[in-house]
């Protein structure tokens, strides 16, 4: 059985990542991705956290280039964080990288333990997140 009494003070990581995009031009679709092969480890077990990654966006004046936004999940295979954070670091970036006018990412997570567990972390002006 894994020892959790040190949780608190485990090293997190994530990957330092540098997104490719493309001028809208005017273009503001709704855009919508799944990843269903996310993994990263477990910060204390080491163990795979696997999921489904949807990431959902309304751009404003740049669109993240897909292949890119694959490869930085693939990027995360092997770092160490917690679900919970994952989630907010992955919204984090992505905003960074386009500034849409909102974006939502959520993670179903593959059942550790008999939890099933999602996160979802939200970015910009809430109040225009349509519903998708």
């Amino acid at each position: 059985m894994t020892d959790y009494s040190k949780a608190s003070t485990a090293e997190l990581q994530t990957p330092r990542y540098a997104f490719d995009t493309i001028e809208a031009k005017g273009h503001r679709p709704i855009v919508r991705w799944e990843f269903p092969e996310f993994q990263s480890l477990c910060p204390v077990s080491e163990r795979q956290d696997q999921g489904t990654v949807v990431v959902t966006y309304r751009p404003q004046e740049k669109i993240l280039e897909s292949k890119s936004v694959r490869d930085y999940f693939f990027a995360w295979r092997n770092l160490k964080n917690w679900q919970e954070y994952v989630t907010e670091e992955i919204a984090d970036a992505l905003f960074a990288a386009c500034e849409p006018e909102w974006l939502v990412v959520e993670i179903t997570w593959a059942p550790r333990g008999g939890i099933f567990a999602t996160t979802v972390a939200r970015r910009g002006d809430r109040s225009s997140i349509e519903t998708v």
